[in-house]
């Protein structure tokens, strides 16, 4: 469950006792109570974090560099936003793999099991060379913003595997990487919001080249006389910070250089006439706020505000003063009242609208968790057994229980590369702000002034949040048309479709059945929402299943259309694009070694006999055996192929009407009876049974079913419907429905289109993951490779789990392959405290 803000944890306090920490200085007063608003603030906030019940993905992936016919290797983390607590309502993980273009390849539904699932991505040998997305998120998470979804682009080297031939860039498949555009675009950010005539405020900017990547540029800030004001230059990853105090009548402009010469003039944002200002500063063990007003002539007068600070819905701070022009609000934040990671600064004034906002790293209270990785030998042999020791404790050495996964990779080939994304630079930092953070580790690798000032000036310039306050103050927390999945669904809406001179509605309280067909043949209903909208959850698919959808007719329900919800996200973020060093050394060696580690897997690994196909135009049809029927023959049978202008009835009992002996329908559409002459009565009723598809359904059903959907009727008399027991004592009229054959080719059939207030789907099954193939030297017997060519990645586990000593034992068997490897270990602990550990070992070749 989300904890409240009034009790974080380690730091729990009273909302009370959040209000002693402001200082106020130049004679304002401090506020002794929490007011209704701060209480509402307050309030608010929890009431967002546990309605919307945010989530954030991660995957830990083997590697992130590649070759066509290879397999990625995963294992995905899902956490609480609020509080990275791996215990998410989510039950179901969506995998995505994207080409370059953003096209979707491969997806994949993982079942998420304590917040965590294995996973693994079979990349086709014919990919084209480039550089792909692998993204996760789960349908929860699609309501809000595919920012919030987890993204990684990997490298993916193309080559046939029966050559590796010297001149790599002329190979089949190969897609030149053209040359970056020397477009410069520049934007500038007032700390807190808006630039206020009179007030000076530190001005973030951030300058990025056509690809989305961080540019270093210098230049001056000239005012509208032309006078030079100020020069700047960036410090890290194209961004930086410069000071500026506005004039009253003047406007301001940038001239920037790029470190090529080339030069780019664009005007900084308008400096409002009245306003406020704040200012944050992180000292040792506090943040300093400061706030400043510029109230205009005859405004001298001191304005009440309010100032709000949280960590993930966490509030570490809530307190009121007063400000007014020429003087200074000032507060002093403990640290330890943060939980670490992007804190959110907010400025309300006295009509309680928010003014100004800023972002703050705060990571000072919770150290790194310790993770030893350690070897039982330095260095080992061919094929010699490893056993590992991992140990995790907390930053006072208190041992800790967690899942982790393991990669053990060759340094020469996969090097290591401190400013990559990490879980814990990810959960922390990467996933609270808005667009692409380039080389995130960086931030926390080696943590120095100047890592630190970078870190600052990317929370001035990339700043984010999961909410609006004004929509938040109203009780308002946005749309969330996808539901939470425990299990494999099936959503959508149903429509009230467009009569004359109207548009599409949401059929509220409308009822709609799902017919599911295979082994378990099952009918479900449900009734849809204020919104129209549906849910049917409860599949554990291991095989993929066919649905049909439909509305069931009723009173005020004109021309129903039934909207499926699509299992692909849209929106995909926009990637920098980040150049290939195509016929590089790296390639060749990474190549040559990907060639013969494929080659063994696919002799020697029952995983690696599989065959990835890939437009495969295939000309034969197999027939699939259709299991709808219980019953060997019928003692009537209607074809719609063959009955003449059998589409132009209204529903499928006009269509048997007097076309079936002893087979009395009666009323006319959509209120149609049937009766079988000579049929025995069931508890007085002298209706058959119904069966659609091999499922038992009832009259008004069949009274909707359209024709076009219709292939066969096929009637049960006497002996013939004994195999349904008593049910079939009045007789039994069957129908199958075209999408019910598993034969059935919509190509061939003119009439494919869904009939209105139907819709069909085929639900994917979970993913099963593969294993890792390493070879079985422990198996006395076994088949072994002559040659073990495992490298690029010589081992890989996904679960992990540290017990209550905070201790774990891995073992697994070296290669033929010598060198340094690396030992990479991520995880979360059960308490949603991220960390990832290193080591090495040496492994001497033959």
């Amino acid at each position: 469950m989300i904890s409240s803000p009034f009790t974080r944890g380690r730091a729990g306090f009273l909302l009370t006792s959040l209000l002693a920490v402001v200082l106020v200085f130049a004679g304002f007063r401090a506020v002794p109570q929490a007011d209704g608003f701060i209480q509402q603030l307050v309030r608010q906030l929890g009431r967002f974090y546990a309605a919307t019940f945010p989530e954030k993905s991660y995957l830990h992936l083997d590697k992130t560099t590649y070759a066509a016919g290879e397999t990625v290797w995963l294992k995905a983390y899902v956490v609480q936003a609020g509080n990275h607590r791996p215990d998410t309502l989510s039950r179901v993980l969506y995998v995505d793999l994207l080409s370059p273009d953003q096209v979707l390849v491969r997806q994949q539904l993982l079942r998420l099991r304590n917040g965590t699932a294995n996973g693994d991505i079979l990349l086709p040998d014919t990919l084209v060379q480039g550089r792909y997305t692998v993204r996760a998120y789960t349908n929860w998470m699609r309501n809000t913003s595919p920012d919030y979804f987890y993204d990684q682009q990997i490298t993916v080297w193309h080559t046939p595997l029966d050559a590796v031939a010297p001149a790599i860039g002329e190979r089949r498949g190969r897609v030149a990487n053209k040359p970056a555009a020397a477009r410069l675009t520049v934007q500038f950010f007032p700390e807190g919001g808006n630039l206020v005539t009179g007030l000076e405020s530190t001005i973030g900017f951030k300058a990025v080249d056509a690809n989305g990547r961080g540019v270093d540029v210098a230049g001056t800030i000239k005012d509208s006389r032309g006078r030079d004001v100020v020069a700047f230059k960036s410090q890290h990853a194209g961004m930086g910070r410069f000071q500026l105090k506005p004039e009253p009548g003047q406007t301001y402009q940038a001239t920037v250089r790029q470190s090529g010469g080339a030069f780019l003039t664009m005007p900084l944002p308008t400096a409002l006439p009245t306003g406020f200002t704040m200012k944050v500063m992180e000292l040792k063990d506090q943040i300093q706020v400061y706030i400043q007003r510029q109230g205009g002539t005859g405004t001298a007068a001191a304005e009440a505000i309010t100032l709000v600070a949280h960590v993930r819905g966490q509030v570490a701070y809530a307190g009121q003063g007063q400000v007014g022009t020429g003087t200074t609000f000032s507060a002093r934040i403990p640290k330890n009242r943060f939980s670490t990671g992007v804190a959110h600064f907010t400025l309300f004034d006295s009509q309680n609208q928010a003014r100004c906002e800023r972002l703050a790293f705060v990571g000072a209270t919770t150290p790194d968790l310790r993770i030893a990785l350690q070897p039982n030998k330095a260095r080992y042999a061919p094929r010699e057994k490893v056993t590992l020791r991992v140990a995790v404790t907390d930053a006072e050495g208190q041992p800790v229980a967690g899942q982790f996964s393991l990669a053990v990779n060759n340094a020469q080939l996969v090097p290591a590369s401190m400013e990559q994304r990490t879980i814990r630079s990810y959960l922390l930092l990467t996933s609270e702000l808005r667009g692409t953070v380039e080389d995130p580790g960086y931030y926390f690798a080696n943590p120095t002034y100047n890592t630190n000032l970078a870190l600052d000036n990317l929370m001035l310039t990339q700043g984010w949040r999961r909410f609006v306050w004004k929509e938040l103050l109203a009780n308002r927390f946005g749309n969330y048309p996808y539901p939470l999945e425990q299990s494999l669904s099936v959503s959508g809406q149903v429509m009230n479709g467009q009569l004359l001179g109207s548009k599409e509605t949401p059929a509220a309280n409308a009822t709609v059945l799902l017919l599911r067909f295979g082994t378990e043949n099952q009918l479900m209903t449900t009734t849809t929402d204020s919104l129209g909208r549906f849910f049917f959850g409860g599949f554990a698919e291991q095989d993929t299943s066919r649905l049909l959808v439909r509305v069931q007719p009723q009173k005020g329900l004109r021309n129903p259309i039934v909207r499926l919800d699509q299992k692909v996200a849209e929106g995909a973020k926009n990637l920098p694009v980040l150049p290939l060093k195509a016929g590089s050394a790296e390639e060749v060696a990474y190549l040559q070694s990907s060639k013969r580690q494929q080659v063994m897997e696919r002799q020697y690994s029952p995983d690696g006999k599989r065959i990835l196909l890939q437009n495969v135009d295939v000309r034969g049809r197999r027939e699939i055996s259709d299991g709808r029927r219980l019953y060997s023959r019928a003692d009537a049978v209607i074809r719609t192929a063959d009955v003449p202008a059998a589409n132009s009835f209204i529903n499928v009992l006009q269509l048997i009407q007097g076309r079936i002996a002893g087979v009395q329908v009666t009323g006319s559409p959509p209120d149609m009876s049937v009766t079988i002459r000579g049929a025995s009565s069931i508890m007085g009723s002298n209706s058959p049974l119904f069966i659609l598809d091999g499922v038992q359904t009832d009259a008004s059903i069949v009274n909707s079913l359209p024709v076009q959907d219709v292939e066969s009727v096929e009637v049960l008399k006497g002996p013939s419907a004994a195999i349904y027991g008593s049910r079939g004592g009045a007789g039994v009229i069957a129908i199958f429905t075209k999408r019910g054959n598993p034969n059935y080719d919509p190509s061939t059939d003119p009439y494919a289109a869904a009939p209105l207030g139907m819709a069909t789907y085929a639900l994917p099954r979970y993913y099963p993951t593969r294993e890792f193939y390493q070879p079985p030297y422990q198996q006395a017997g076994a088949q072994l490779p002559p040659n073990d060519t495992r490298s690029a990645t010589l081992f890989w586990v996904p679960q992990i789990v540290t017990d209550a000593n905070g201790e774990a034992t891995v073992t697994f068997y070296t290669s033929d392959i010598g060198g340094e490897y690396r030992l990479s270990l991520e995880g979360i602990t059960n308490n949603g405290l991220p960390g990832t550990g290193y080591g090495t070992l040496v492994v001497t070749g033959k």
